[in-house]
């Protein structure tokens, strides 16, 4: 058997506040109501705003993701219920009417699909499940009536716009051509803070801080100036599109099939389309990523409510104990070479996919190996999204509490004797280490052998047997790893150049390398030395983001995409300092230069370019 408990459920943390006894908290929440302000929005992740108001202050705010039942607080040691206003607001011309847009507008309208005149004014819907309809309204003329309509723009011919229709009673037309007035007012409304690109308009925003420290929006109006910038490609808004046409509404418990799952649900149509797609999509990827395709069926039950059941000899206690929870456990068993696996899981599909990780792995291989490998691949299994996925993308909670907490080590990870469904903290860990170690280049490859390995038995096949002679170089990589991690962390993009050999210069000798803007800190090859001084000049320039403006070494009017200096000694970091286009620097600890040029670690993936780096010593005076 194998259950689990996954790194965070926002169903567990409603309302009220949870303090874990590792790092004590306060034991009262206080906070307090800052100035409406305005402003410019610089980035958006997941949970994160960063704004700069009015007067020019730069600040880091979270917010509450509509899915998210909990924002978390001082590294998540609280975790409280505070949802934010979110209005994303434009105004655009006839020019940012594209095919496939969705749209809403009033217009008059016969039984033979003929249309009274042009539309004024026109609507861009922001929810793409949102239902095609015509809504008829009273006849205000003789066979004409006022109708509302919602529909997708698929064509533009000569200044007429063609929109679909679904069948409807009103009139047997699937297809209208509208005309649009010159001075037709176009407007746009979301309340979803992704909608915003960078540099958005922050029109309102009511804040509060906490004692803890923590900036949290309150509620928050933005203008956007191009839908272009309206949309994020989410693979949820995707898939809310692709499967649109099926019906949202609760179902009795049936069977649901795809081409290696067998849901028995009560959940949608929708959502039961859009729960196979995914743990297709998942299941793709890590056969890929394992070079093996799943040993047999996966048979999931997927709740959403259990009074719908008759709960006979097939749901145990402990499943719908765990359905209860909102959680879910996996039942998995073997005969000779016959291996079965069943998922009991709530409707959450995040819950469903993590066991679904689980049933593949045991069907596939035989086990799911040692607890940490089991949990933690799960959680990354469930998180993958596209081919290659290298990028970090996890609840904002996960990440708080990781970067905030008492770092727990790689060997407190690993240790064995670890049992399941522990807590989200731990899970928390397992991932993390399970991220790193598939997404690094230093450690991937290893890590792949390591996994099957352990899940196929092989005598003789543990953490310390296939890293050992790398312990170090892990420690030290999953340390920063865990110091820097944010969503759209690349570790590939911040591995260490271990193969590096560092030489000191001397005499009139130069040294001289390539800094990438998109990697992380980066081998000069020079060995610094105590006493001496050296020159250092960087040629080039490069990008912030792509197609952004050519800075070169001494970075932007904010010093972002300088080039940075740090000294690494006995795997241990100096602090990181300046350097530039032209600069002089007498270090005061001997050691390794690494250089690199200075962006938020989660942001390294936008940047282009180069510049190369010339290193001597002071010429004596």
């Amino acid at each position: 058997m194998v259950s689990r408990c996954r790194l965070f459920n926002s169903t567990f943390v409603l309302i009220v506040f949870l303090l874990f006894a590792s790092r004590p908290l306060a034991a009262q929440l206080v906070y307090e109501d800052l100035p409406v302000s305005q402003g410019t929005l610089k980035s958006s992740k997941a949970g994160v705003l960063v704004i700069t108001d009015d007067q020019g202050v730069t600040r880091e705010y979270k917010i509450q993701e509509k899915v998210d039942g909990g924002i978390s607080l001082a590294g998540a040691q609280a975790i409280i219920d505070f949802p934010a206003q979110v209005k994303v607001v434009g105004k655009f011309s006839k020019d940012e009417l594209k095919p496939g847009t969705l749209i809403r507008f009033q217009v008059q309208l016969n039984r033979l699909g003929k249309l009274k005149g042009p539309v004024a004014s026109v609507q861009i819907l922001d929810d793409p499940a949102t239902k095609l309809t015509i809504e008829l309204g009273a006849e205000v003329e003789e066979k004409f009536f006022q109708c509302e309509v919602t529909a997708e723009l698929s064509k533009i011919r000569n200044n007429r716009y063609i929109i679909s229709l679904p069948r409807n009673t009103f009139t047997r037309k699937t297809i209208l051509s509208l005309e649009l007035t010159d001075d037709v007012e176009i407007n746009y409304s979301s309340d979803d803070y992704r909608r915003a690109a960078p540099g958005s308009k922050v029109t309102k925003l009511a804040a509060v801080k906490f004692n803890t420290g923590d900036f949290v929006v309150q509620s928050i109006e933005i203008e956007i100036a191009s839908t272009a910038n309206s949309s994020t490609g989410d693979i949820e808004d995707k898939l809310l599109a692709k499967y649109k046409k099926f019906s949202d509404e609760a179902k009795k418990p049936r069977d649901v099939r795809s081409q290696h799952f067998l849901l028995h649900t009560d959940i949608s149509d929708r959502q039961a389309k859009i729960l196979l797609d995914k743990l297709e999509t998942m299941t793709s990827l890590v056969s890929s990523y394992y070079g093996k395709q799943p040993g047999a069926l996966i048979e999931c039950f997927v709740v959403k409510d259990l009074g719908q059941w008759t709960l006979d000899n097939r749901f145990t206690e402990h499943a719908v104990a765990k359905i209860k929870e909102r959680a879910g456990v996996t039942f998995s068993r073997s005969l000779g070479n016959q291996r079965q696996s069943i998922v009991y899981s709530c409707d959450n599909h995040g819950v469903v996919q993590h066991e679904a990780i689980h049933a593949y792995c045991f069907l596939t291989f035989g086990s799911t190996g040692p607890t940490w490998y089991a949990e933690g691949m799960a959680e990354l299994g469930c998180y993958w999204k596209n081919v290659g996925q290298l990028d970090v993308d996890i609840d904002p909670v996960v990440i708080d509490y990781l970067k905030n907490a008492e770092p727990k080590s790689m060997l407190e990870i690993v240790a064995p004797g670890q049992v399941t469904n522990d807590s989200w903290k731990a899970y928390s860990w397992r991932w993390a280490l399970c991220h790193m170690l598939a997404c690094n280049p230093n450690y991937s490859g290893r890590f792949k052998s390591l996994g099957l390995g352990m899940m196929t038995g092989q005598a003789n096949v543990s953490f310390e047997t296939v890293y050992g002679d790398l312990a170090k170089e892990i420690s030290f990589e999953y340390d920063l790893f865990v110091a820097e991690v944010d969503n759209g962390y690349r570790p590939d993009l911040a591995a260490w150049q271990w193969n590096r050999r560092f030489v000191k210069i001397s005499g009139s000798k130069r040294a001289q390398s390539k800094v990438l803007a998109d990697h992380g800190w980066q081998s000069t090859g020079v060995k610094l030395e105590v006493g001496s001084s050296y020159d250092l000049a960087a040629q080039g320039t490069w990008k912030l983001q792509k197609n952004g403006d050519d800075i070169n070494a001494d970075g932007d009017s904010n010093g972002q995409g300088r080039l940075m200096g740090v000294i690494m000694k006995d795997y241990q970091l100096s602090e990181p300092f300046p350097l530039g286009v032209l600069t002089s620097y007498k270090p005061t600890t001997d050691g390794d230069l690494y250089v690199r040029c200075l962006d938020a670690w989660n942001d390294l993936a936008n940047n282009e370019g180069e510049v190369t780096l010339h290193i001597r010593k002071t010429p004596s005076q």
